[in-house]
């Protein structure tokens, strides 16, 4: 953390102790003096991030001190604040004329301390992440980097807009800064509509352009781009800082709060122990397997899987095993199936897939696979066998997913009184026992 310099002048040593020991406690290394004239060229060689005077310095009157500090190049944005022990209205447009940030009774000091911990807060604070800085000036282009790197953040600068773009498509940026006129083939405007025009799963990033054209028609052309700031040549050092801040916290805060939303949904569409989509999940997608069954004439098969005996595997080997085996079965499944298939987790020990562009014979087919490497796998040591129904959506039908449900949930209780371990496959007429003659 930078450290942070106050400024304190009274010539009464009380009054002086009491300031000197408030702006302490508010984060600073103090300076505590006397006279006006002595904190002047103490400020002149060092920084300093406030500074407090009172207004009946002995040497110097407080009005003309405020215009001093004002003087100081260092100084411009330092905020100089009066105190006073009687009314302040009589001095306060004359003190705020000659450069007072404002002015404060030492009679109620808590406002001051208020203050004070709002400005070292401020000062003190720093960033992470990575801006893409493009400017072909290289004078200003060191004195920008140097200002943006004491705020934390990591640059990665450019003087011409074609390495840029390249850069930026590939790089993940909090910010960028671009000059609007370039050296080479793109300017900065050409710049700034192709990165608004791409594309980022992090969303838009931030744009500060800087000119040296300072006009309203130019400015709002590059808002109607798409840039989300502007800061005009010569550019003050504290303004850019401020802004620079205020557009990387807000990025920053969108990009967490679209990481909690997706933590939120990945909650709500995910069974916490098997990793795979849940009920809730399967509902809010079927929909788009249906329809697009439906509009592409193409099949649809569902299949019910049933844990055989689970119950005995909870009462044999402990609830904490049967966990684990529908965690590592889960976990299984969702490898076996192909990459546009759905699986999911549906009650206790009950399992539900969708197979598009899948027809009954493909469908036995693969569960057929599963039943046979189920065996061999044996889902946290235990040997596991599955009941499955099937059921096939064709395009002249009308079913979703809830008769659709009934359909494959009818053929998996079949299953479970043909003896278990077994495919059974729904028909209109019947239901029939997969390996079975009927089937051709």
């Amino acid at each position: 953390m930078r450290s942070l310099r106050a400024l304190v002048i009274d010539n009464d040593p009380e009054a002086l102790a009491a300031t000197e020991a408030l702006l302490n406690r508010a984060g600073f290394d103090t300076e505590a003096m006397s006279l006006g004239y002595e904190a002047l060229a103490l400020a002149k060689k060092q920084r300093v991030n406030i500074v407090c005077c009172s207004d009946n310095m002995l040497d110097i009157g407080a009005i003309e001190f405020c215009s001093q500090v004002r003087a100081l190049p260092q100084c411009d944005y330092v905020p100089v604040i009066i105190l006073t022990k009687e009314d302040n209205s009589k001095i306060l447009k004359q003190a705020l004329l000659a450069g007072a940030t404002d002015i404060f009774s030492q009679q109620d000091q808590q406002d001051l301390e208020v203050y004070s911990k709002r400005i070292a807060e401020r000062d003190a604070r720093q960033l992470s992440g990575r801006v893409l800085f493009i400017e072909d000036s290289q004078v200003l282009q060191e004195i920008i980097i140097d200002l943006l790197t004491d705020m934390g953040l990591d640059v990665e600068s450019y003087t011409h807009a074609e390495g840029a773009w390249e850069a930026f498509k590939t790089g993940q940026y909090d910010l960028v800064i671009t000059d609007i006129m370039l050296e080479g083939t793109m300017s900065g405007i050409s710049l700034v509509r192709k990165m608004n025009r791409y594309q980022s799963e992090f969303g838009p990033v931030p744009i500060i352009a800087t000119s040296g054209f300072d006009n309203a028609s130019r400015k709002i052309e590059l808002f109607h781009l798409g840039v989300n700031d502007y800061v005009a040549k010569p550019i003050v050092r504290e303004e850019l800082r401020q802004r620079v801040f205020n557009h990387i916290v807000s990025y920053q805060q969108m990009l967490e709060l679209r990481s909690q939303q997706a933590s939120l949904h990945s909650l709500a569409m995910l069974d916490e122990l098997t990793q795979l989509f849940n009920r809730h999940a399967l509902r809010e997608f079927s929909g788009k397997y249906f329809s697009e069954a439906q509009r592409f004439h193409r099949p649809l098969s569902m299949a019910i899987i049933d844990i055989d005996h689970f119950k005995l595997i909870n009462e044999t080997y402990g609830y904490a095993t049967g966990d684990k085996v529908l965690a590592e079965l889960g976990a299984w499944l969702k490898r076996f199936v192909r990459v546009e298939d759905m699986v999911a987790r549906w009650a206790s020990e009950e399992f539900v897939f969708l197979f598009p562009d899948c027809d009954t014979e493909r469908a036995v087919a693969l569960l057929e696979r599963v039943q046979k490497r189920l065996e061999q796998y044996q889902p946290a040591g235990v040997l596991v066998t599955i009941s499955v129904g099937v059921a096939t959506f064709h395009d002249k039908e009308k079913h979703q997913l809830n008769e659709m449900f009934e359909l494959a949930d009818s053929a998996m209780y079949q299953s479970k009184m043909a003896g278990r371990n077994c495919i059974t496959v729904y028909r209109e007429e019947e239901t029939v026992e997969a390996g079975s003659e009927s089937l051709d």
